[in-house]
Formats: structure tokens, C-alpha cells, sequence
């Protein structure tokens, strides 16, 4: 198991060498990989984004809880990019900006981008402690390792193969990952989870769909929008499209990306219900690998072992990427360089392992990730796409900064009594309305503009 391991970070941080001097030549090639990603490599890359700590270990556990309506989980997702895939991708690709908060600043202006990019932060530091918890969570469930010194050694590596060589090593190293988890979880742990559920049989209890006694169609919508949503507006999935060599690529990426997530839900309840049938017992976070390890056996746990990290660091990488992309492009300006991106790296990767360590709960993690950013950027987003609506640009700042907020307020405190992202999306689209109708009021007065985006594609 130890050697398996140690290959594979070896693996990972020859990519990020080999890859340095190419990502060192300027801050396009560090962040977007020059837009010379076609159609596969960019399908392979998103898909390896978009599967990760939550389309596994957080999805396996949510199937111990609630059953077969869990897949709703994978499901918004796959639905948020198959959206994105047929009515977005072509138009990202065309603005070619570098970033998610670029592409809202040439709608709102310079301040609202900033805002929009501090939101990006704050967000993509929360997702990566989840995939450095998701890590930790599959590495201490089938080794004797310490946790705390496999979380730290676990980040470390991110951030190194990342800082190194940018989006090109983040691309290549993806496409290994997604290589291994096709192998690992789709060719082998899934068809010996539908022969133990053959023999064993699933609880009746948990095969209610679409709905169940523990799942409603409120929890359903709630989860369209906390998962669905980043899917089709997601700062790490623009990146990727962003370095697609053409709009034709990005779009074919998305819906290849929609199916991939789908086949990965379905596979990971499949193995979650094969878990629960033989009596997987531990931590719920835990019951995506044990339920793994324990059907493979001894034989192919050093293979399943990688091909599991491989589907946590999938994702990492991305969003710590994302991150530094919106502090050095967005924050910072034109004159940071891939220096400062690369420093940016490895401070978040720090802050995220100190959000890690203070959480310490994956589903918790994945909640406030996910209601952070799905509360206060995605409304904005959308509306800059929107053909001839107006919005005047202190009501976008605003929005995004009082939909988080609620958000926020409503997972720590519970003033209302609803899901925080329900109660921070709906505070949003509140100030975006209030914002068309000061645009409509005042039309090619000084704050409301049309946007520059849907004229240009």
C-alpha cells in the first residue's frame, strides 16, 4: 500500500516539474495552458474536476442516510453541466477571459469583479480542505497511518505538483487520474459491487426514488441548487473551458463531462448499497472505501487504494488553481506574474489545511463550499448572460455579498428556519431584481449596462 502511494506522489510531482518551464512562460500559459486544450484532453480534464470527494465518499454516505434519493447529489450535477454544455460553454470560451470573475467584471465593472473574486477565494479554500479531508478519509480507512500527519502530507503534495507547473500539470496529471479512476472504479469496483448486491440483495428501505421517507422534493430542489448550479457556473469548471482550444471543444467537454458524472454517481451508490447489504461498519465518511477494499480484497487494494487518491486530488488541484488565478488575475492585476500566482498557491493550500483541521466533518465541509459559492456568485453570473437585461452594478456587488452573507448567517445560526442556500439564493435574486429595476428606471444613465458579453457571442 505504502509503495503504491509513494509511486504515485512521485508520478504527480515529475508532471509538475517536467511541466514548470513551459507554465513559467507567462501568466496565460500558468493559468489557461495557452487555450491549446482540444476536445479530449478537455473532456478528460473536466470530468477529473467535477469527480471528486463529493461524487464518492460524500455521496456514499448520503446513500447510507437517505438512500437511492442521494443520487440527486450527482444527478443536479450532471445536470448543471449538460446546461452549461448546451447553452453556456461556446459563449465562456468566446469571451476569452481567464477567469470566472473576469468575465463578471466585463459585465458590472471593476469592483463587482473583485467581489466576485474574493467569493471565488473563499470558496475554492473551503473545497480544497474538503478534498484534503476526503484524502485523509480513504488513506486512514485502509492503512494505520495517522490522520493529522496524512492530511498535512496530502496537501503538501497538491501544492507542490500545482505551484510547479500550473494548468499544464494540472491538465496532464488529470488525465492520469481520470485514466485511473475509469480503471479502478468503473472496470473493477463496480462490477464486484453489482455481484455482492446480486447475492446479498439491497435494504428495500433505501431503493425509494426520486424521493423517499427521509428525502422530499424540497430537499431535491435544495440540492439543484447547491450542486447543480456550480456546475454550470463553477470557477474551476470555467478554467477548464477557458483552456479549451476552441468554443466547439469547451462545448463537447461539458456534455462529455455530464455523462461522466452520471456514470460516476451510479457507480458510487451502487457500491454504497453493496457497503450497507454486507455491513460496512465505521465512520459513514468512511464507507465508500472500506465497502471498496472489502469486496476487492488484498489482491487489488494497492491499485483501488491509488485509483481513490487519484479521484480526491482530481479535483484539488483545480480549485486551489482557481484560486490563486483569482487573486494574482482579478485581485492583484496585470502586473502579478506566475511568481506571485505560484505563492498564492501555496498560501491557500495552507489556509485550506487549516480550515481542514478546524472542521474535521467532510459533509460539512462539502455544505458550506458548496452554499458559499452557489449563494453569492451564480444569479450574477447567469444574468450576465442574459440577452438585453440591465442590472445596475452596486445591486450585482451587492447581491453577491448579502446572498453569501444569508447563506452563511442561516448554516451557522438558523435565524429563518430554511436551507441556507435556498435562503441565500433568494436573497440574492431579491437585490438583482431591485437592480434591473433601477436600470430599467435610469437606461444608458451611468451604472446599469447591458451586457458586453452576450453582444460579443
Amino acid at each position: 500500500m505504502a509503495a503504491a502511494l509513494v509511486l504515485y506522489g512521485a508520478a504527480v510531482l515529475l508532471v509538475g516539474l517536467f511541466s514548470a518551464r513551459d507554465a513559467s512562460r507567462s501568466t496565460d500559459a500558468f493559468l489557461v495552458a495557452d487555450r491549446g486544450l482540444g476536445a479530449f484532453t478537455t473532456w478528460a480534464a473536466l470530468s477529473s474536476t467535477v469527480i471528486g470527494g463529493s461524487t464518492t465518499l460524500v455521496l456514499a454516505a448520503f446513500v447510507a442516510r437517505v438512500g437511492l434519493p442521494a443520487f440527486w447529489l450527482d444527478l443536479a450535477g450532471a445536470l448543471g453541466l449538460l446546461a452549461l454544455g448546451l447553452f453556456f460553454a461556446p459563449r465562456v470560451r468566446a469571451t476569452g477571459a481567464t477567469t470566472l470573475a473576469e468575465v463578471v467584471g466585463r459585465t458590472y465593472g471593476p469592483g463587482v469583479r473583485r467581489i466576485a473574486a474574493f467569493l471565488v477565494v473563499l470558496a475554492e479554500i473551503v473545497w480544497f480542505a474538503l478534498l484534503t479531508e476526503a484524502t485523509e478519509t480513504v488513506v486512514v480507512a485502509t492503512t494505520p497511518w495517522e490522520p493529522v500527519r496524512v492530511l498535512v502530507v496530502t496537501a503538501a503534495l497538491f501544492v507542490a505538483y500545482t505551484a510547479l507547473g500550473g494548468q499544464r500539470a494540472v491538465v496532464r496529471t488529470d488525465i492520469l487520474q481520470f485514466g485511473l479512476m475509469v480503471a479502478g472504479l468503473l472496470a473493477v469496483a463496480l462490477p464486484l459491487a453489482l455481484r455482492s448486491l446480486a447475492a446479498t440483495g439491497a435494504p428495500a428501505e433505501l431503493l425509494h426514488f426520486p424521493t423517499g421517507p427521509r428525502f422530499s422534493w424540497g430537499d431535491a430542489c435544495a440540492l439543484l441548487v447547491l450542486v447543480g448550479l456550480p456546475h454550470a457556473v463553477g470557477s474551476d469548471v470555467w478554467a477548464k473551458l477557458l483552456s479549451a482550444r476552441d468554443a466547439s471543444d469547451a462545448r463537447r467537454a461539458a456534455l462529455g463531462a455530464a455523462a461522466s458524472k452520471l456514470a460516476f454517481g451510479l457507480a458510487t451508490a451502487a457500491i454504497a448499497l453493496a457497503g450497507i447489504a454486507r455491513g460496512v461498519g465505521g465512520p459513514v465518511a468512511e464507507l465508500f472505501p472500506r465497502t471498496v477494499f472489502l469486496l476487492a480484497g488484498t489482491a487489488l487494494a494497492p491499485f483501488l487504494l491509488v485509483a481513490l487518491v487519484a479521484t480526491m486530488q482530481s479535483s484539488a488541484d483545480s480549485v486551489l488553481l482557481s484560486a490563486a488565478a483569482a487573486t494574482t488575475h482579478d485581485l492583484l492585476g496585470p502586473r502579478a506574474g506566475v511568481k506571485a500566482t505560484r505563492l498564492a498557491v501555496v498560501l491557500y493550500g495552507g489556509l485550506g489545511l487549516v480550515v481542514a483541521l478546524v472542521l474535521r466533518d467532510l459533509v460539512e465541509t462539502f455544505r458550506l463550499g458548496y452554499t458559499l459559492f452557489a449563494s453569492g456568485l451564480i444569479l450574477p453570473t447567469l444574468v450576465a448572460f442574459c440577452p438585453g437585461v440591465r442590472v445596475d452594478r452596486r445591486f450585482a456587488g451587492t447581491a453577491m455579498l448579502l446572498g453569501g452573507a444569508t447563506a452563511m448567517l442561516e448554516r451557522f445560526v438558523h435565524p429563518f428556519g430554511i436551507d441556507p442556500v435556498l435562503a441565500g439564493t433568494g436573497a440574492n435574486a431579491l437585490v438583482l431584481l431591485l437592480g434591473v429595476s433601477r436600470a430599467v428606471k435610469g437606461v444608458g444613465g451611468k451604472h446599469g449596462r447591458a451586457s458586453p458579453i452576450t453582444r460579443r457571442c
